[in-house]
């Protein structure tokens, strides 16, 4: 039995009035909907009009119709547009002293604009010899211009004569308008020998053979709204032995929504009343207006408005539908909707391909081929691999794949080759298009015989399965008719291609809530509908603007205009919400990737009709947003976290116990947090393969630069001309240099200075000029004797209350004795930092970091040098041009400190306490409150910082 809403549905009317027409069978009639979706519904309103079993009649769409009398056959368009290029390097070269020089990749997007218009021109039926006569001779036309009125006829004229060839751009169309005919009619000619077509090319020519075609008794077109010229034709021949059902409503029927139905009806008539027209303004109509601030947040209106439907789980009957006006939301659509309160859906547009795996991975894999090999070495660019080596279908088919990224990443190589990447299926370079085909051919085979077997993987079979039909399609055309296209070009005929590819969800389409988009809700009908995306841009939709007739012309002769799309779309809308009951038109306020951020034209016109005044309510789409405020993080000392600490740092605890490095003190002085997760918790960051050198990496090769200078300089008896055979010879200190990054930051891999980047040169060049200005500093601060390079030193700091001894350590930049017996600690730094204090409360206070961490060298260095003055220095390199002696770089109090033994007590006495405190169960590890330090930290993403 039918709902009584759903009796009022149009397909109902129609299924209901054919009934009453022609009994119970429908064997002879052929029923014309203009998309297939109308059928399975029909069927199953005639079903329970009958109400016993029928003869059904035949369906059709209005394509097949067409397609189904002709002997020719539609077409791929990439064949098209190759048959096209080659005629219209043909007529060109005819008509030019010069040859047509651009390639088929060249051609492409012109050839695809062209055919579409040469296609439209067909299906309305154009006049060619008028449309594409040539500007010159315009007035030996107008003998052809007998089915246009005097006005249209001057209108045309002195729209043609404004292409005078006064510019290049006019010059330019004109010399490609003229040619456009001939380019027309060989094109046809070429196809019509093949047996191929284009639709609109087929649609013409049966048109023109119309009156032995067609032989069935009855036709009856269903839900029609505009009409091509060869839809109208075909309508005047078939209008003695058909039915004509329109599907209008008389609130829109006057305005531009009805435009074109209106003509329908009054040129072919109405198989149904006019009376059954006019529901439109019903009162128990409601309609409810949401605004969203983004097109994300709108989707979260689904589950309430599910609920609010007050359905059974089963949503048997298809009275409800989901619309959507932008259907590249749907992915996130379904993961809104609960299957626990939905158990039938019916999902219409199918699953988008572009947003599977199998097409990520063929993206990356076809950049890789096209952007990412260095021939000069034959690698690959490091940023292209590893998104290969990531994807989840490559470790299926290279289990090593992990392995191979993590050496990558390690020993930064940035340009890895064959070897290195173990892997000749993805990684052999193929040069031409054709083996690239074959390349992801053989991938994509690879691929689908891991999910050959698997019963829950039918997403991926599915996809899998379509890519390699497009792409074996593809390879025969490219085969057969031999295709020069570039790999990029194929990169985007691919993407185009796939882009039209969706892949069906399985469910009966005449139970449950449906899932649509805008276009195939044409003829059906839903009590219930949540529209989304009903902005300006999307409703009514952006109309393609590729086209190389004039919006004027293309007016004149009865084509499609921007004036034309809006009044389908309004016919669409307005039609879809005919009879619905319940209505929710959910736009967004913030800008969509069209751009576009109001309420489209067509709710506006609802907004101000006062017959709907009682009818609309308006809300406004909020989530609830609570700010999280940042809590500060503490992790408190229990019992087994204590163990462990002592564990580990306690000598007395156990003998093996580890040191405590400077960096690690000065980490647990800077942010305590920090120091339980990186040295308690041993949490690491995640490698990064980074090209640029950042400042730490900067230090690093530095600090390994001054190190092998030393080396290979007698440390026990520097003079100035050891020194200065650098400076004669500036090769030698960039032979230094590399040697430097070739262990910090190429991890000693070979690499000539010719393959670096510009930026690791750069950085070179620096590098090279701070080791030369460290050099002359040293020259001019001779005699002293160095007594260790990156000097190893430990220590021990004994802590009476807790009964706790603490191994420290670190290691020292260069460890010096000057002439009169001091020793000085250098600390060198790349940065600009600060080198006074004024007390040690400062550096035990998250301030001057690098002072307390040379400090901790003078302490440990101290219990071993008892005898001499020791100086902690930082060594500013970019500083060191100002004739600064670098005894006196760190001063206290505007004091230079001469001797460490000055501040040793206290010194000790402090950093005893602040140790001690890691013991300490009443003091928490606790997050630094000095946020400025933590913008380098690997955790301040943990700390939401």
């Amino acid at each position: 039995m039918i709902d009584r809403h759903i009796s009022a549905f149009f397909l109902n009317l129609v299924a209901e009035d054919l009934i009453s027409r022609f009994g119970k069978n429908l064997s002879k009639i052929v029923v014309v909907f203009p998309s297939t979706r109308a059928k399975l519904f029909f069927n199953n309103y005639l079903y329970h009009h009958a109400k016993i079993p029928l003869w059904s009649p035949q369906y059709k769409t209005i394509e097949s119709l067409f397609r189904e009398s002709s002997s020719s056959q539609v077409c791929d368009d990439i064949l098209l547009i190759i048959e096209l290029y080659k005629t219209y390097v043909e007529v060109y070269n005819n008509h030019s002293k010069k040859k047509f020089e651009e390639t088929l990749d060249d051609f492409f997007i012109f050839g695809e604009t062209l055919l579409s218009d040469f296609d439209e021109i067909d299906k309305n039926y154009v006049n060619t010899k008028f449309l594409f006569g040539n500007l010159k001779n315009l007035n030996e036309l107008q003998d052809d211009f007998s089915y246009l009125s005097k006005n249209q006829i001057q209108t045309l004229i002195s729209h043609f004569k404004a292409f005078q060839c006064n510019t290049l751009l006019q010059n330019n169309f004109c010399s490609i308008w003229n040619i456009l005919s001939e380019v027309y009619s060989s094109f046809k000619s070429k196809l019509e020998k093949k047996n191929i077509a284009y639709l609109g090319m087929l649609m013409r020519n049966v048109i023109r053979d119309v009156k032995n075609l067609f032989n069935e008794t009855h036709y009856v077109f269903v839900g029609f709204n505009v009409l091509n010229k060869c839809e109208e034709k075909l309508f005047d021949q078939l209008k003695e032995k058909s039915l004509f059902y329109w599907d209008y409503d008389k609130y829109y029927i006057e305005t531009e929504a009805g435009k074109f139905v209106k003509q329908n009806i009054n040129k072919y008539g109405s198989a149904l009343q006019s009376n059954q027209f006019d529901v439109f303004l019903h009162p128990d109509k409601k309609i409810t207006f949401l605004s969203s601030f983004s097109e994300s947040g709108q989707l979260a209106v689904t589950p309430q408005w599910i609920s609010s439907l007050q359905k059974k789980f089963s949503f048997i009957q298809p009275d409800s539908a989901i619309v959507l006006c932008n259907e590249a939301i749907l992915p996130t659509l379904i993961q809104t909707i609960s299957l626990n309160e939905i158990e039938n859906i019916n999902i219409t547009m199918g699953f988008p391909i572009m947003q599977t795996e199998i097409i990520s991975f063929l993206q990356i894999l076809i950049e890789m081929q096209i952007y990412g090999y260095r021939p000069s070495d034959q690698s690959f660019k490091y940023e292209y691999v590893l998104p290969v080596l990531n994807h989840p279908y490559t470790s299926l088919i290279f289990p090593k794949a992990n392995q191979v990224e993590k050496k990558i990443i390690e020993n930064n190589i940035f340009y890895p080759t064959l070897t290195e990447l173990q892997n000749k299926l993805f990684f052999t370079y193929v040069t031409e298009t054709l083996g690239l085909i074959k390349y992801l051919l053989k991938i994509i085979r690879i691929v689908g015989d891991f999910f050959k077997n698997d019963p829950y993987s039918i997403l991926h079979q599915e996809s899998i399965f379509r890519s390699y039909l497009l792409m074996n399609r593809l390879y025969g055309l490219f085969l057969i008719e031999n295709l020069n296209v570039s790999k990029v070009h194929f990169s985007r005929l691919l993407h185009k291609y796939f882009s039209k590819i969706k892949i069906p969800f399985n469910g009966d389409p005449v139970v449950g809530m449906q899932i649509m988009g805008v276009l195939e809700t044409r003829t059906l009908d839903f009590n219930n509908l949540l529209i989304f995306n009903t902005n300006e841009g999307y409703m009514p939709g952006n109309k393609n603007e590729n086209t190389f007739i004039p919006q004027f012309i293309r007016s004149q002769f009865g084509m499609s205009t921007f004036e034309s799309h809006d009044a389908v779309y309004a016919y669409y809308f307005y039609r879809l919400l005919t009879r619905a009951k319940n209505i929710t038109l959910v736009y967004t306020t913030n800008e969509t990737k069209i751009g576009k951020a109001e309420m489209s034209r067509f709710l506006l016109q609802l907004l101000v009709d006062p017959r709907l005044k009682l009818n609309i309510k308006q809300y406004v789409l909020q989530t609830n947003i609570v700010t999280m405020r940042s809590q500060y993080i503490t992790v408190d000392k229990d019992k087994f976290l204590l163990e462990k600490i002592k564990n580990k740092y306690d000598l007395n605890t156990n003998i093996r116990a580890t040191a405590l490095s400077s960096t690690a003190l000065s980490c647990f002085v800077s942010c305590s947090y920090r120091f339980y997760l990186e040295y308690i918790q041993e949490l690491k960051k995640e490698n990064e393969l980074v090209p640029k050198i950042n400042s730490s990496v900067f230090g690093s090769i530095f600090h390994e630069a001054a190190k092998i200078l030393y080396q290979q300089v007698c440390m026990q008896n520097i003079d100035y001309e050891s020194l200065n055979v650098y400076i004669k010879f500036p090769q030698r200190i960039e032979n230094i240099v590399l040697k430097a990054f070739q262990k910090e930051f190429f991890k000693e891999r070979n690499i000539k200075k010719e393959n670096y980047n510009g930026e690791q040169l750069i950085n070179l060049h620096i590098i090279c000029k701070l080791l030369e200005c460290l050099i002359r500093f040293d020259q001019k601060h001779l005699p002293f004797t160095i007594l260790g390079i990156e000097y190893n030193i430990s220590g021990t700091i004994f802590i009476k209350k807790e009964n706790i001894c603490v191994k420290i350590n670190g290691i020292i930049d260069r460890l010096q004795r000057e002439k009169d017996g001091t020793h000085v600690i250098i600390d060198y730094k790349t940065g600009n930092n600060e080198s006074s204090f004024k007390s040690l409360k400062e550096l035990f206070d998250k301030k001057n970091m690098h002072i307390f961490q040379v400090f901790i060298y003078a302490f440990i260095y101290s219990q071993l040098e008892k005898k001499n003055p020791i100086i902690p220095a930082l060594l500013c390199i970019r500083q060191i041009g100002k004739n600064v002696h670098y005894p006196h770089i760190i001063t206290y109090n505007n004091t230079p400190v001469n001797d460490f033994n000055f501040f040793k007590f206290d010194f000790e006495k402090m950093l005893s306490n602040k140790i001690s405190e890691l013991f300490n169960s009443d003091i928490p590890f606790q997050q630094t409150k000095n946020i400025k330090a933590c913008r380098y930290c690997n955790f301040k993403e943990r700390c939401s910082r």
